[in-house]
């Protein structure tokens, strides 16, 4: 009887230390780590940071579906750098002259430098657009003095870029009447008449430049040696050329000037996960570039040469890919 006892006593104690054991076990099990969020910070709906930001979004989901990923519009290059700055975006698309100003403390209408940010890759060239109406008879940068001019939305870098140009071929700001509206509000106005020249800053094909050609818009010229003078000051301003028939009615070759675009985070973002973005951004380029014609632009061996500080994370994969050769 007492055996019996002591069994039953002994069986107890080895039931309760088991499920003691087991909650234990159970309590130690850490809980799922959150799952991280990406948002890009892009641009105005019918401008090429929009839509490259959508194409990054979606290449990125498919390799990396640990991590989700958001398009934040907004207005372009400043926006964006300002996003970055206030941790509304992990990444953004800039220009490399709103870049470099940015981070300089150059744009006026930005208080202060914005720091809290870092070069992943340099992307493909950006052409400057200016577009005059059907039967205008502006013929050259200058004949913009007392103009009704779109120079481009608030914060974004056709704003930047286009003051930068008229003060080149010395146009003062307070010559023009500068409307700050979204592109395709500005293409429309162009066409309507209300406005005389509109700036748009992006890479070829632009469907807003399309829009505007259709109707009968026109592609001025941007060249001469005012352009190879501002490159002694602006040397991420260079010449490009818009081929003939680009766009509709477009008959002769544009001369113009073109800048990089670039691909920013943030600084404070881990060193781990911008080196997968940035590992992933080239695996995936050869799927975007056949989609997007202006990525076949985009020259490789230039990735790393941001006008700001690249990532540690970036730099460690082109580290990689230099010793890989």
């Amino acid at each position: 009887m007492k055996t019996s006892l002591r069994l039953a006593h002994v069986g107890v104690l080895f039931i309760g230390a088991s499920s003691l054991f087991s909650t234990q076990c159970a309590r130690a099990v850490p809980a799922p780590a959150p799952r991280v969020t990406v948002r890009i910070a892009t641009g105005l709906p019918g401008m090429t940071f929009k839509d490259l930001g959508e194409a990054l979004v979606s290449a990125y989901a498919h390799v990396m579906p640990d991590i989700d990923f958001a398009v934040v519009e907004t207005e372009g290059s400043v926006s964006n750098l300002t996003s970055l700055q206030s941790h509304s975006a992990e990444l953004g698309l800039a220009l490399a002259d709103v870049a470099y100003m940015g981070y300089n403390g150059h744009i006026p209408e930005v208080r202060t430098a914005i720091r809290n940010v870092r070069g992943i890759a340099v992307l493909h060239p950006s052409t400057v657009h200016v577009l005059v109406s059907r039967n205008s008879r502006i013929t050259s940068m200058s004949d913009l003095r007392g103009r009704r001019v779109g120079v481009g939305p608030a914060g974004s870098g056709t704003a930047v870029t286009s003051a930068i140009l008229l003060r080149a071929f010395g146009v003062r700001p307070d010559e023009v009447h500068q409307e700050t509206r979204p592109f395709l509000d500005a293409t429309d106005a162009l066409i309507r008449g209300e406005l005389d020249a509109v700036f748009i800053a992006a890479a070829d094909p632009v469907s807003a430049v399309r829009r505007a050609t259709q109707a009968g818009a026109r592609l001025l010229d941007v060249s001469g040696p005012v352009v190879e003078q501002l490159r002694v000051e602006y040397p991420f301003l260079r010449p490009a050329t818009i081929p003939a028939d680009t766009y509709p009615s477009q008959n002769i070759a544009v001369h113009t000037v073109q800048v990089d675009v670039l691909l920013l985070c943030r600084e404070d973002l881990d060193d781990v996960l911008v080196h997968r973005l940035t590992t992933a951004l080239f695996d995936v380029l050869p799927q975007l570039s056949s989609i997007r014609s202006y990525l076949k632009l985009m020259d490789v061996r230039r990735a790393p040469a941001t006008p700001i500080p690249l990532h540690p994370g970036a730099a460690w994969y082109f580290r990689e890919q230099e010793l890989s050769r």
